[in-house]
């Protein structure tokens, strides 16, 4: 599962006391500490925002955010479930705030109230998201970023549009996940991962043209971040059986990664599809040097010099019995090959003792060059895993 931004932020809880002898300073007055009655508070704060009098004052709605707010950090179980979504509301009744402040006198504790829920609902977006709640992660990072772009604060969360991105997709909300990868991609934000994740959408919408068009982007926009996206590229050219066109993406990732050991197989086999066995070995031992213990590499190596040694052994075999030194010479370069060959199969072997390939080639090695011992070892394996 793809992996959220994380914040964990603590805003101080801060006031402003303004005298008013109304249902307003009732509810500010019941929050404070020493009383803490927060249900009539709420009832209180309530009444006041339908009241025709109370109703129209931008004092009214900040206060209704902090006794929301207040009921969102309230740990006592009491108090818990007077409303299903406190932080919602007390964002909603900071908006009304603001949009009724028009000498703008609520201003400067407005954009720490914006600052102050944005940044819970930061933290419950990252919550929902590891509880695998996508949709409902998705609108926590949406409102996040609608606080952040409100002309009062004016600063846009880019971690925010990413995550969002990132919920989105969790939840298969293809073309919002899009869009806010778009966003995220043009705003600079995610690195090369994001053209990734772009791609991997559109993959799933069976528009190959389109993600390879979005890889190419990611390529030129993060040259030294790459390696990832090539090696995308490669995985659908690989699914194509098209080895002939990866080879140069190949080439390129592992300019940027060449310890990727599953890299250098892949140009293994672009290298023997292409007819060159020499250059194919060289890329199977660089797995072998990546990875010692790796029994691929060893496979693939003794593999080629095996073929090689049979197709030396043939063209011996079509040599007249008239051209005895011919003959002779043919079956040295055979043998000669096969015996490069055993020990790679001979480590495959200590690797992984029941590989059925490895145990045929052993098997054949020993009878020709008449090591009996090793070729009884050999056949009861073999017997022992029928």
């Amino acid at each position: 599962m793809k992996r959220i931004i994380l914040l964990l932020a603590v805003v101080l809880v801060g006031g402003m006391v303004i005298g008013q002898s109304n249902k307003v300073v009732t509810a500010y007055n019941l929050i404070k500490p020493e009383y803490n009655e927060l249900d009539k508070a709420k009832q209180a704060i309530d009444e006041a925002a339908v009241h025709p009098k109370t109703m129209v004052d931008p004092k009214t709605w900040v206060y209704r955010g902090w006794v929301y707010y207040k009921l969102y950090q309230t740990k006592d179980e009491k108090f818990k479930n007077l409303d299903p979504d406190p932080l919602k509301v007390a964002y909603e009744s900071f908006i009304k705030a603001k949009d009724l402040d028009i000498k703008k006198k609520w201003e400067e504790e407005l954009k720490f109230r914006f600052t102050q829920v944005s940044a819970d609902f930061f933290n419950r977006g990252s919550s929902e998201f590891e509880q695998k709640k996508f949709k409902e992660s998705l609108q926590s990072f949406e409102t996040v970023i609608d606080i952040s772009t409100l002309p009062i604060l004016n600063m846009l969360d880019t971690g925010a549009v990413y995550n969002a991105a990132l919920a989105a997709d969790e939840a298969g909300m293809n073309e919002k996940a899009l869009e806010y990868y778009w966003k995220t991609a043009n705003y600079n934000y995610g690195g090369s991962e994001v053209f990734h994740y772009i791609a991997q959408i559109q993959l799933k919408e069976k528009d190959t043209t389109a993600a390879m068009k979005t890889y190419e982007q990611g390529i030129a926009k993060y040259p030294n971040q790459s390696a990832n996206l090539y090696v995308a590229v490669i995985n659908i050219f690989l699914d194509k059986k098209d080895l002939n066109s990866a080879f140069g993406y190949v080439e390129k990732a592992l300019e940027k990664d060449p310890a990727n050991q599953s890299l250098w197989r892949v140009y293994g086999d672009a290298w023997q599809n292409r007819g060159d066995s020499d250059k194919a070995v060289e890329a199977y031992k660089k797995m072998i040097e990546i990875r010692p213990e790796d029994f691929l590499g060893y496979y693939m190596v003794g593999y080629i010099y095996f073929n090689q040694g049979y197709e030396e052994n043939e063209k011996a075999n079509a040599i007249p019995l008239s051209n005895e030194v011919g003959y002779k010479e043919a079956i040295a370069k055979a043998d000669e090959k096969f015996r490069q060959s055993q020990p790679f199969f001979e480590k495959a072997y200590s690797l992984k003792q029941d590989d059925g390939d490895v145990l045929k080639a052993l098997k054949q090695l020993y009878y020709r060059f008449k090591d009996d011992a090793k070729l009884k070892e050999i056949q009861a394996k073999i017997d022992e895993l029928k």
